[in-house]
């Protein structure tokens, strides 16, 4: 977890679930990942599942789902296997959809 007012940079590879209410900058691979509305994730993150409450940059891959509430922002390459928006969420950028897992993301 990478608590609200904290700084991460650099590469992280979270073997469960990572929690984002901080500012993470870099390159973040995990499990599931989960952004709470303090939360944001500035470069590439890849994830299985990915909730995003807060905001992510850049380049956002989930390979199985991808649920955006009604906070969260996304912005950049945006790639998913299934796709949920609430009311109020954002997608903003390049958005492709996974057919299956050994589709290759750029």
């Amino acid at each position: 977890m990478v608590g609200s007012g904290v700084v991460a940079i650099g590469t992280f590879k979270v073997p469960g679930e990572a929690t984002i209410s901080g500012n993470v900058q870099g390159e973040l691979t995990a499990a599931a990942l989960n952004v709470l509305p303090s939360g944001e994730v500035t470069g590439k993150s890849v994830a299985q599942t990915i909730v995003v409450a807060g905001k992510m940059n850049q380049s956002t891959t989930a390979m199985q789902s991808l649920v955006v509430d009604a906070t969260g922002v996304i912005t950049g390459e945006i790639a998913y296997g299934d796709l949920e928006i609430r009311r109020g969420g954002e997608l903003l950028g390049s958005i492709t959809q996974i057919k299956n897992q050994s589709t290759l993301i750029k």
